[in-house]
């Protein structure tokens, strides 16, 4: 059966993390893989987190199988998080969630309902996170790709994002990044969502958010404008959602689909062949995340800790956008990297070719992801001048 089965090489950001482990050099940065880490490069467990679990397992008298749509209480707690709890769409029950393994089985399993629906094709903004391309093809859904960064501007290009958004219609899907696009850190304004959901209501293509760092933008409620505005002037949306980010979830893979329909009974219909796809595939989804977040979002208590130590994090996250900008300006970069103190969340490219890229690992022990991915969580006060110094030498060599 095997015989012919050949190696395959090892996940790029995978790789260059143990590139960096096997590293003897004492001044090494680690900028590659995308988790939150804190001052000491751990990527700890949350408070609230704990606390949860804790109470959990100390209520636990079995470990029978929970609902294919997840943990009780989980996709209630994730509606009114996502939408607000006064939420007019949820009140005319209009949003359905399924816990999924993560926010990759979200996206596995939109991919397949939007297959198993006949959708026509799936159209991304270039670049997007590596993994969108092999999740969403492997469903069986055509993708296509449009501009959505210029590089030379450091922005996104909008203009041609939606010239590209513009050949879409009915039985179409545009994926977006809710908040913290990943990898270029470049968000959409309000006012640029507002464009493109006026776009998808004359033209009948669907929005698919993939929301994968929700609080670290700008808050809790800022940063899911993009989902609040489509499903309020739209029949359909669909959610992905990651609570690996937020809650620190990494390793439970607690994620949601999230199903906006044109009326509750529509939702229900969708979220039927959602759960019957989720039956056919991973059948259901580990329990443990989803009740730690249920947890969380359903005590007074714990839901404060956590939102306190998410600001926290996104604080922190922020802070080092503007170390670095300003480093930059220290070491006589002037406005180079000044762009990166204005986009959000935990990543944004640096401008350098792959060569570039390669010299800064074998010359600097500085470790970056192909096409100049850097994660800001790397970046702190006793690095910062090792890795502004490094990017000056290769680049103006």
């Amino acid at each position: 059966m095997f015989e012919d089965a050949k190696l395959l090489p090892p996940d790029p950001i995978l790789g260059l993390s143990k590139l960096f482990q096997d590293d003897p050099r004492s001044e090494k940065i680690d900028l590659g893989v995308g988790v939150y880490r804190d001052l000491n490069g751990r990527t700890p467990v949350m408070k609230a987190v704990a606390k949860a679990e804790t109470n959990v397992t100390a209520a636990q008298t079995t470990k029978a199988y929970t609902p294919v749509d997840g943990a009780p209480g989980f996709g209630p707690a994730i509606l009114d998080l996502v939408f607000g709890a006064d939420s007019p769409i949820l009140s005319a029950g209009r949003a359905a969630a399924v816990q999924t393994p993560g926010g990759c089985g979200a996206l596995r399993l939109a991919g397949e309902l939007l297959n198993s629906q006949g959708a026509a094709s799936l159209t991304l903004g270039a670049p997007t996170w590596p993994n969108h391309i092999p999740l969403l093809s492997a469903a069986g859904l055509k993708i296509n790709s449009i501009p959505y960064y210029d590089r030379d501007a450091n922005a996104v290009d909008f203009e041609a994002f939606k010239a590209g958004a513009a050949k879409l219609g009915p039985k179409d899907v545009l994926l977006l990044h809710g908040c913290c696009h990943n990898p270029t850190g470049a968000d959409l304004s309000p006012a640029q969502i507002d464009e493109i959901a006026a776009m998808a209501a004359a033209q009948g293509f669907l929005p698919l958010v993939d929301t994968a760092y929700h609080g670290f933008a700008k808050d809790l409620d800022t940063d899911v404008y993009m989902i609040r505005k489509f499903s309020a002037e739209l029949p359909e949306v669909l959610i992905t959602y990651s609570c690996s980010k937020n809650f620190g979830l990494y390793r439970e893979r607690t994620g949601a689909l999230i199903i906006v329909g044109a009326s509750a009974d529509r939702a229900l219909a969708v979220k039927s062949q959602a759960t019957s796809l989720a039956r056919k595939n991973y059948s259901m989804p580990p329990a443990h995340g989803g009740a730690i977040v249920a947890e969380i979002l359903g005590d007074p208590a714990l839901s404060a800790l956590w939102r306190e130590e998410l600001s926290e994090m996104a604080d922190r996250v922020r802070g080092n956008r503007r170390l670095l900008a300003q480093t930059a300006q220290d070491f006589g970069l002037h406005n180079r990297l000044s762009f990166i103190a204005d986009q959000a969340g935990m990543f944004s490219l640096l401008p350098l070719t792959e060569d570039q890229i390669g010299a800064l690992r074998d010359q600097h022990g500085v470790y970056v992801v192909g096409g100049g991915r850097i994660n800001l969580c790397g970046v702190n006060e006793t690095n910062v001048k090792h890795l502004i110094s490094s990017f000056k030498a290769v680049t103006e060599a």
